[in-house]
This record gives C-alpha cells, structure tokens and sequence, in this order.
C-alpha cells in the first residue's frame, strides 16, 4: 500500500503521486486518470476509463475493426 499526500494548490485539492506510483499507472505529467469506486467503497485507479459506456464503446471499436474475420469465423 501506498501512502499518497493530499496537499492544496490554489483553488484545487490535489493528490501527489509518487514515483513508484506513476510508474506502477503508468502516467507522466499531464495524463489523465480514472476513479471508480465499487459498492464497497473501495476506490481504485486505473489508466483508462473503466465504465460501461467506455468498455461497450471500445467493444463496438473492435467489432468494427475485425468485422470480416468475425463474419468468417461465424459461419
């Protein structure tokens, strides 16, 4: 586990991140990250974003692009 500070920079409230941290994301500077949080309460980080929205998007993405290899393996 990892500790993170939560420090204030003008208006906003932030969370500093370690080196070890971005690594383990894979983030730099700049980049975006995404927080969900289960009926647990439980919150968790992750690189891309993980809604239902997001991954039927990505799915319909994938369809499109291999849609006549998935023809040919359906028949």
């Amino acid at each position: 586990m990892v500790a993170l500070k939560v420090t204030k920079i003008g208006e906003d409230v932030v969370v500093v991140l370690t080196e070890e941290l971005r690594d383990a994301l894979g983030v730099a500077e700049g980049g975006t990250l995404y927080a969900a949080q289960s009926s647990d309460g439980e919150v968790t980080l992750a690189r891309r974003d993980m809604s239902l929205e997001a991954r039927r998007s990505r799915g319909r993405a994938f369809i499109g692009r291999y849609k006549k290899t998935l023809d040919a393996l359906a028949k």
